[in-house]
This record gives C-alpha cells, structure tokens and sequence, in this order.
C-alpha cells in the first residue's frame, strides 16, 4: 500500500513544481500548439513539451517509492537485485520517449520514426523481462505458459498500441491526465489484489513492481493537472502523453502477465478501457478509409461528445465518470 502511495506522492509534487518550468522553457524554444478551425480549439498558443515535467516526475517517484518504503526496498534487494535491474531498463526507454517526443513537439518528426521508437523502448523493456507470460483457468490446477515468442511479442504491441493510445486520447484540456490518474491508481490497487493470487513469492514479487510505477503515473498525472485543467496553461505534448501511457502499459503487463486469477488479462482492458477503446475505434476507422493510420482527425470519442451537445467540460467529466466505473470493475475482476 505504502509503495504506490509514496510513488504517486512524490511524482505528484515533482509534477506540480516542474510545470512552470516545463511552460517557460517551451516558450522560450517556441514549443507551442497553434489553433486552427479544425481540431484545435483553443484560442491561443498554449505550450507544449508538458514530458519535461512528467519524465522527472516518473522517475522520482519511483525511485522514492523503493528507497523510502519497506516494501519498496524489499522489491529493490530481492534476488540480488534482479527486479531492480528490470527497471532501471526503463530509463533508457522513457528517456527515448521523452526525446522523441520533444523534438516532435517543436519539429514534427515523420510518424514512421516515432513508431520506430516507440516498438523499441517497448521491445527493450519486453527483453527485460516485462511480458506476457502466463494464464491462469478457470478450473484451476497449474498455469498455462505462454510460449515466449507470443508473449513478447503481444507484449511489444501491447505497449506501442498503449503509448499511442494516450497520445490520441489527449484532445480535451485535463483529459489525458485524468484518465492517467484514474488508470493508474487502479492498476496500483488491482497490483496488490492480484500479488495475492500468486502461488509463490517470485509471482508475488514480480506483480508487485506494477504498483510504483502505476503510483508514479497517477501522481504526475495528478500533478500536471493544476496546469492543464481548462482553460490549459500548458499542453502534454507528444513526449509527456506517451511518457503516460509507455508507462501504464508496462504497469499492466506487470499486474497482469503472470495469470494468477482466470480474469487477470481483463483487470489492464478496464481499467485502460477510453483511451484502448479510442485508439482501436481510430485505427478501424482510418483503415477502412484507406488513411494513414497517424493521420489526425476530429472524429475521436471525445469528438462524438462535443458533437451531441457536450460542452468540453461535461465531455471530460462524462468521460472519467465512465472510467472510474470500467475501473471499479477492473478491481472487481482483480479480487474474484
């Protein structure tokens, strides 16, 4: 309990006290978001490179996490440091995020190097062990194994779909942040829950990691709220939504991947079910119009609100009230 809260603490004021800094080193480069007729409503050049913030804040709030809690410095000794090295893997994927991401939100990089990058980070932190590895039946007995290749590579897709996803969900100023908070407070209560599932310490050990990161996510999100709620002062940016979902991505493959309850797959659909929705209703949708798949468009979920007479604001709370519910179901699956 301690280590997800202290995760999503520390990410939260870390968020908070960076954003300032994030809006005015976007003003001085000219990282802005210019609004048009179209998609971009906003009156105003509102800055963008909101991943300077989000990026320290994950990583300070993890860290904290496992440093200052007892559960958390268990998780970092355990097995001479095996779980710990797992992790540090992700510095260098969330730094490519963020790196990427930056420079596209000032330079507007071809999506197809974007895409390459994200697969990538996805990929290395598959190698390091996050993956899909097991499934659990409904008649109990012994879990089925996942053979390797399929699971690591469900579990690339699984994580570029996700990191996307957040990316096409963040149209409406504080829903992107919104759905983090929700999410990933979720995931970090569906961790425990599930930890108890397994049959021995390593399972209960592994599933456990997804609590300080799925900690760190909601706080962040939490934190960047007080600049992006509407009207927003600053933007996330590519780099900080994708930092977002990169990051509750592997949150779930952690919860999740090793079974232990038959509907362990389910508890990351629900909890991650807007923005999973959103991005397949976009891909279908492009695809059938023989249209690049990055190609943006005004006819995300969010849209379809704003045209039945929604007002940004009802659209926003409309949205998160849904996904507390999918996620109050989520839990639901994680404790059956």
């Amino acid at each position: 309990m301690w280590t997800w809260l202290v995760a999503m603490a520390v990410a939260g004021a870390c968020a908070w006290a960076l954003t300032p800094f994030a809006r005015y080193l976007a003003e001085r480069f000219e990282a802005l978001d210019r609004p048009d007729r179209d998609r971009k409503k906003h009156r105003r050049l509102v800055p963008l490179w909101g991943g300077l913030a989000i990026f320290p804040a994950l990583i300070l709030g993890v860290g904290a996490a496992l440093g200052w809690t007892p559960g958390g410095r268990e998780l970092w000794q355990y097995r001479q440091n095996e779980l710990a090295q797992r992790l540090l893997w992700l510095l260098p994927a969330w730094f490519a995020l963020g790196t990427v991401g930056l420079i596209d939100d000032k330079f507007r990089l071809p999506p197809k190097v974007k895409l390459l990058v994200h697969m990538l980070a996805a990929a290395s932190v598959v190698w390091a062990g996050f993956r899909w590895s097991a499934l659990t039946g409904f008649g109990g007995g012994e879990d089925l194994r996942v053979w390797p290749y399929v699971g690591a590579l469900v579990s690339i897709v699984w994580i570029t779909f996700m990191t996307n996803a957040f990316n096409f969900v963040d149209g409406l100023d504080g829903l992107a942040v919104g759905q983090a908070l929700i999410a990933g407070v979720g995931l970090a209560l569906a961790a425990g829950l599930l930890a108890a599932h397994q049959g021995d310490l390593a399972g209960r050990m592994q599933v456990s990691l997804a609590a300080p990161l799925a900690g760190a996510v909601a706080g962040a999100g939490l934190g960047f709220w007080r600049y992006n709620r509407a009207p927003a002062k600053i933007f996330l940016g590519d780099a900080g939504s994708t930092l977002l979902g990169f990051t509750l991505a592997v949150s779930a493959l952690a919860a999740a991947g090793r079974g232990g309850t038959p509907l362990a797959p389910v508890v990351p659909l629900l909890c991650l079910a807007w923005p999973l929705a959103d991005a397949t209703l976009a891909v279908i949708r492009r695809w059938r119009r023989h249209e690049p798949i990055s190609k943006a468009d005004h006819r995300h979920l969010h849209h379809r609100l704003l045209e039945q007479d929604f007002t940004p604001g009802a659209a926003v709370a409309f949205i998160r009230t849904v996904s507390i519910v999918l996620t109050l179901l989520g839990l639901a699956a994680a404790w059956w």
